[in-house]
């Protein structure tokens, strides 16, 4: 049998949020159990981590983007705009829809794996399914849109798997 390539796309805010709010005391989730977890039957070919960071504050995040870029992950991480109280996150979501669309028309995968509950995601999914692509989406059920979920080829619940993923 063929092994299947994926590629992983993660929102990071909508994991890390997803996370903190999971049950009564959030989730602490390890990044390897997580990849091993979703990608584990798959050849993995990359890894992409999008994040936002509040201005000045990127460097309190460097040691973990250098763990993910030494384990094989790209790390786009936007700086937020606004100010103190009402920052907002802007391009994260637009990079990670630009590479799940440009790696699928380049045939870098056979298999996306996107970590998101955001419908905003919706329109880029079903492009790259129309060009042959599984798209399986992973995310919190309370960050999960259902428009998301049920166009997704596959669903998979990260409050399903909280156990194997957890710290």
């Amino acid at each position: 049998m063929v092994e299947k390539r994926a590629m992983l796309f993660i929102d990071a805010q909508n994991l890390i949020n997803g996370a903190r709010s999971y049950g009564e005391d959030g989730l602490n989730y390890d990044v390897d159990k997580l990849v091993e977890e979703l990608t584990g039957e798959y050849d993995l070919i990359r890894g992409y981590w999008f994040d936002s960071h509040k201005p000045g504050e990127r460097d309190s995040k460097q040691g973990f983007y250098t763990f993910l870029q030494t384990n094989g992950f790209r790390v786009e991480s936007v700086r937020l705009s606004g100010s103190e109280g009402s920052y907002k996150e802007k391009e994260a979501d637009i990079r990670l829809a630009t590479e799940l669309i440009a790696r699928g028309f380049n045939d870098s995968y056979d298999v996306a794996i996107v970590i998101t509950g955001d419908k905003d995601f919706l329109r880029a999914v079903r492009y790259v399914q129309d060009q042959g692509k599984v798209v399986k989406i992973a995310a919190f059920e309370h960050t999960m849109s259902g428009d998301l979920r049920r166009t997704a080829d596959e669903y998979i619940c990260l409050d399903d798997i909280s156990s194997e993923i957890e710290q």
